[in-house]
């Protein structure tokens, strides 16, 4: 961990970024769930999604500003969609931690794959949370559990989509290691016509370590070998 910290020091710039992503991934630990945890004085607790969670989850969709869904592949305001998610599940397609603050889901994340496909070796990283509990830590949290999840799952790419200004999901990937792959102008439409730009981030899983490993190379290096 300390070797991981002197990298910035020595080499400074992009490397600095790296070293303080890697101690972001090291960080990243799935918990063991159900787990509890208090984020500034609000507990939630954190589990696994159930075929009970359907009437919640969409509730919560339902409470959600319309734009924070536009980057979704499903409209989960729809019972449909909800239930075709949930069998995803249950099929091992997805893996979706809900947050839950007594009878309320209040955010998830879902690490998203197909196991059949050409893109096997990829997971789409999805984090949603309620307007209520944002700025609290809540969204690094789940992001930081996909991360995990999607390590476990043996994940070479990780990807995440969001609309252009939602900052806040951008600063979170970017803790991690993400970095935007494509802008795609006016990708996404809403209920009023509107068009949106979608951004995709991304993360290459064995470039990140190669470039680690370089850093921490570097940076055990005497000065005249650079």
């Amino acid at each position: 961990m300390g070797l991981l910290r002197t990298i910035g020091r020595l080499l400074g710039g992009p490397a600095h970024d790296l070293g303080r992503q890697a101690e972001s991934q090291r960080r990243a630990r799935r918990l063991d769930y159900p787990a509890t945890v208090t984020l500034r004085e609000t507990e939630v607790t954190l589990r696994l999604l159930e075929a009970g969670d359907r009437d919640a989850m969409l509730a919560f969709a339902r409470s959600l500003p319309e734009h924070d869904l536009l980057f979704l592949r499903r409209d989960i305001t729809q019972p449909d969609q909800v239930d075709a998610w949930i069998a995803d599940v249950a099929a091992g397609r997805y893996v979706t931690v809900v947050v839950v603050r007594g009878s309320e889901i209040v955010g998830y994340t879902t690490v998203a794959s197909d196991p059949m496909t050409w893109a096997r070796h990829m997971a789409e990283i999805r984090v949603l949370v309620a307007p209520t509990l944002r700025g609290v830590g809540l969204g690094q949290l789940l992001t930081e559990q996909a991360f995990a999840i999607a390590q476990e799952r043996g994940v070479r790419k990780m990807i995440a989509r969001m609309t252009t200004d939602q900052q806040a999901a951008v600063r979170a990937f970017e803790r991690m290691g993400f970095a935007r792959e494509a802008v795609l102008r006016g990708q996404v439409i809403d209920r009023e016509g509107a068009l949106h730009d979608l951004q995709i981030m991304g993360l290459d899983v064995e470039a990140f370590r190669a470039r680690l490993d370089l850093a921490q190379y570097q940076a055990q290096l005497p000065a005249s070998e650079f």
